[in-house]
């Protein structure tokens, strides 16, 4: 992957040199603001595209908004949902669980304090749901694939199969003592298979089994015999977190179901670890301290422009 630099993001959004995102810019000086199509972005937001600076929220939503609709083709835009910057926040801040009423379940207050953010939408009706993640200043890529799917179908014809887990490399790991993040109430890490987590790590990454990503695709399409397709959350971590991520990927479980409850009642699906996995990818790291946000929305460009996202459990 060629990562685009500061100043091609800051040419992005300052000129129009692309077709594609031809957008007129204009600064008023009296107030402060940069206006543009799609909404205002303050000077000071626009000055964090500086070398050194973190890009905040404001910065990238304006990117993954212009990304879903110009740069996506309308079929890839319909099996496609982009959650805000705000929703993860949301979804895990911290709350007193004596305010609620006993029989809740952790799962079941945290997806009360987002329900209306899906009331116009069906999620287990999209192949791919982009949920930004900020932590600590942090920023990195959760998606949830194909939520409606239950079990293994063919990659090709969408026929059920019986696939078995691919658990080449495995190893035993022991339960983790993780500290929760200030402000947040997140699921328990130590449900996940820490393994997928653990793989990805900066010590791993030079030993682990494989070249890069279009050998490792194409050993994966030549030796194995079916491709398969299966519901499963991955996180994209350009500054890795270590097994300590599989809070996110547990807690975005934990909310799948309650929503697919709460959009298909009386329906059954099976919403444990094994049947949806998660996972942190191997992705290229960034080389300081700053650059999250960058990274970030590169991997969500980049996840349509490879040929064939490979993912083997």
């Amino acid at each position: 992957m060629v990562f685009s630099t500061r100043t091609f993001i800051k040419i992005y959004i300052e000129i129009s040199s692309d077709e594609e995102i031809e957008k007129e810019i204009e600064i008023i000086e009296e107030n402060y603001k940069i206006i543009l199509e799609e909404g205002q972005i303050k000077l000071n937001d626009y000055k964090m595209l500086n070398s050194y600076e973190f890009i905040n929220d404001i910065l990238i939503e304006f990117y993954l908004n212009d990304w879903y609709t110009k740069k996506l083709s309308e079929e890839d835009r319909e099996r496609t949902y982009v959650f805000s910057t705000h929703f993860y926040t949301t979804l895990a801040k911290s709350f007193n669980a004596s305010d609620y009423p006993a029989h809740y379940t952790a799962s079941q207050i945290r997806h009360g304090k987002v329900k209306r953010w899906t009331k116009n939408v069906d999620i287990f009706q999209k192949d791919f749901v982009f949920i930004p993640v900020n932590e600590n200043e942090h920023w990195f890529l959760a998606v949830i694939c194909f939520p409606y799917l239950s079990g293994k179908v063919n990659m090709r014809d969408g026929t059920p199969v019986n696939e078995p887990d691919d658990d080449a490399g495995g190893y035993p790991w022991p339960r983790i003592t993780y500290s929760a993040v200030r402000d947040r109430s997140e699921a328990d890490p130590n449900d996940e298979d820490l393994r997928l987590f653990d793989m990805t790590s900066r010590e791993n990454l030079s030993t682990k089994q494989g070249l890069d990503y279009e050998t490792d695709a194409w050993v994966t399409k030549t030796f194995r015999q079916i491709q398969v397709k299966r519901s499963c959350i991955l996180v994209l971590d350009s500054y890795f977190g270590g097994v300590d991520r599989a809070r996110i990927t547990a807690t975005l479980r934990g909310w799948l179901e309650q929503e697919y409850f709460v959009k298909h009642p009386g329906q059954i699906k099976d919403f444990s670890p094994e049947a949806i996995k998660g996972a942190a990818l191997r992705v290229p790291q960034q080389p300081n301290y700053t650059d999250c946000g960058l990274f970030m929305i590169h991997f969500v460009e980049m996840f349509f422009k490879v040929s064939q996202l490979i993912i083997v459990f």
